[in-house]
């Protein structure tokens, strides 16, 4: 689809588009490919099958968290990376540093997989999340403050709202780092309510607005 540039700055459209939407596709993908490699018996040998599927539950239980986590944030960009239409070199970079700590998600996985009692692993997987975020809500108040030039067929009250929904799971991520450390299920249970719970908010405010 032929992206309308009218009026918008010529500093602004020597990114394209479309290959960085590939590359970002492709990064999901060979994330969530990386997530399974984790997905294994304890090292700990053991002649009952029983027993290793059994130890295995831990890791498998982090690996559906980390497997959807990673999922979300690819519907989410599907869905209102739509709204962008000039990409420059500060929204470039900031979508490179957010894959970084999308790619670092397996590894944080890891963590949590072989120490899924351990308070300073789930922090890991807290923080890694919560850098991710952040970036994440950067890029989108970056684009807010300059709505003209990025997203000029969009709403710029709708992208607002985006932006606040980062900035808002941001801080969710930060409060599951210290629920960690005073018990790991409420990190657990933390990284699966907190995101859906503002999602909800989010699209809640999008259809009133729309409606409004």
């Amino acid at each position: 689809m032929k992206r309308n540039t009218a009026g918008i700055d010529a500093s602004t459209q020597y990114v394209n588009l479309e290959r960085l939407t590939f590359l970002v596709d492709g990064v999901f993908a060979i994330t969530m490919t990386l997530l399974v490699l984790e997905l294994r018996p304890p090292e700990a040998e053991t002649a009952d099958l029983g027993q290793s599927l059994l130890a295995m539950l831990p890791r498998l239980s982090i690996y559906l968290i980390a497997f959807y986590s990673i999922a979300n944030h690819w519907v989410v960009h599907q869905r209102v990376f739509r709204h962008i239409t000039n990409v420059n070199t500060t929204l470039l970079w900031l979508t490179m540093l957010g894959l970084l700590f999308i790619t670092l998600i397996p590894a944080s996985t890891a963590i949590v997989g072989r120490f899924p009692n351990e308070k300073l692993a789930a922090a890991c997987f807290s923080a890694n999340s919560l850098l991710q975020a952040f970036v994440s809500w950067m890029f989108w108040a970056y684009v807010v403050k300059r709505y003209k030039q990025f997203a000029s067929n969009s709403d710029p009250h709708l992208l607002a709202i985006t932006s606040q929904v980062w900035l808002i799971i941001a801080v969710g991520w930060f409060i599951s780092i210290f629920l960690g450390f005073l018990n790991v299920n409420l990190a657990y249970a933390s990284w699966i309510l907190w995101p859906n719970l503002v999602a909800i908010w989010g699209n809640y405010r999008r259809r009133r607005l729309i409606r409004a």
